[in-house]
């Protein structure tokens, strides 16, 4: 009987020892879901011109339009010319189910002159779409 009730207790305390262990990996896991933030890559690597204002948008964008520092032209991850982003526009727009809340986010490098960005503008006023914002990153020191 001795043997049994060591075996028992040996038995026991392997398995009291994986417990913590267990919720240690678990409370790990949760916070790294938690902490952590997958965003989508930019297809091309941009530096926002800065901002003061610290109003940020609470939804991702419909559509997103990169514009890159040698001016090329990303829809949605794909590059285009500026005169594809009207009939783009157009459709997703149709698309959308909710239309009140459809919007267009513009992110391009802060070394392009603004005058670089008036065809975007352009074409997405043609479209007819009023809800544009241009991504910024908030200035240091502020």
């Amino acid at each position: 009987m001795k043997i049994d009730q060591a075996f028992a207790l040996k038995t026991k305390s392997d398995d009291d020892s994986l417990v913590p262990l267990i919720n240690v990996v678990f409370l790990m896991l949760v916070f790294f879901m938690v902490a952590g933030q997958i965003r989508k890559a930019d297809p091309i690597p941009i530096v926002p011109p800065t901002s003061i204002n610290e109003n940020r948008p609470k939804s991702d964008p419909n559509v997103l339009i990169v514009v890159g520092a040698d001016k090329r032209i990303y829809l949605d991850d794909n590059l285009v010319k500026v005169d594809a982003i009207k009939p783009y526009l157009e459709k997703k727009f149709a698309q959308s189910s909710n239309k009140e809340a459809f919007w267009v986010q513009i992110k391009a490098d802060g070394s392009i002159p603004v005058d670089a960005l008036r065809p975007v503008f352009s074409q997405i006023r043609l479209s007819g779409l009023t809800k544009v914002s241009l991504a910024t990153q908030l200035a240091k020191g502020s």
